[in-house]
């Protein structure tokens, strides 16, 4: 039996393409298209473009979020996929993120979130 309510993946993309990074329109595009790949259910988004270089945006899933943050003048992108079931396949989704940002490399890191039994204590 599962005794976690979530699962986070972070993933840091390395030499991306400054100009699409840079973009509110692309980033917002692409993350939607990715969730749909995922199988996720987008609610909303909101996309954020910073001023003179930047974009941070959240698409709201129904089976929780993806957050990304971009530093274009470092050519890289921070992204975080939190899910509520485990069942869901990211990795095709972030393996056709890294060819959309262009990326040179990518590290990926998971982690279980939410011990059921701990929160359930304070119930």
């Amino acid at each position: 039996m599962n005794n976690v309510l979530g699962f986070q993946t972070t993933i840091d993309f390395y030499g991306c393409n400054t100009e699409k990074i840079n973009s509110t329109d692309f980033i917002e595009d692409v993350l939607k298209k990715a969730a749909k790949k995922m199988n996720l259910t987008v609610v909303k988004s909101t996309i954020h473009s910073f001023s003179p270089i930047g974009v941070s945006g959240v698409i709201v899933i129904q089976e929780s979020h993806l957050a990304i943050h971009t530093w274009p003048e470092y050519n890289y992108v921070a992204l975080d996929f939190f899910t509520c079931n485990k069942a869901y396949q990211l990795t095709d989704g972030i393996n056709w993120l890294k060819e959309m940002f262009e990326a040179k490399k990518m590290e990926i890191a998971s982690e279980k979130r939410g011990n059921i039994e701990k929160a359930m204590a304070f119930k």
